[in-house]
């Protein structure tokens, strides 16, 4: 199992990617990115109020199932490149953080505006920035 599907949609810009996360990406992709953060499907499925049953019985995910699955894996690989290391990236991603309230950066990707906090506290992270 492999994440390939989700770096190659990271290839794609505006309209593009828009076309390509609605075409949807083998199910297995899903399974494949939360072994990537290592969580369960099932706890990265909640996070993204997505039903871990259902993912399991599909060929394919919908338009709304990839564009979550793609926010949660834009997420890990900007925690990667700003961390330096997966193992630290797959940390923090699971630990609470002060500079989200005390969240744990997985749990506020349900909504896009959640993940765009979560990048600004990579971002002023990788500024060097208080938090």
């Amino acid at each position: 199992m492999s994440i390939a599907a989700l770096d190659s949609l990271a290839r794609f810009t505006g309209p593009a990617l828009v076309d390509r996360l609605n075409e949807g990406v083998k199910a297995t992709v899903f399974s494949s990115l939360a072994a990537a953060i290592d969580v369960p499907a099932a706890a990265l499925a909640e996070a993204l109020g997505l039903s871990a049953r259902t993912l399991r019985n599909r060929d394919r995910l919908t338009a709304d199932e990839t564009e979550r699955t793609y926010r949660a894996y834009r997420v890990l690989v900007r925690a990667r490149e700003v961390l330096g290391s997966d193992a630290d990236a797959r940390a923090w991603l699971r630990t609470p953080q002060r500079a989200l309230g005390g969240r744990v950066p997985l749990s506020l990707l349900l909504r896009d505006v959640g993940a765009e906090e979560v990048l600004n506290v990579l971002g002023a992270i990788e500024d060097g920035g208080y938090l």
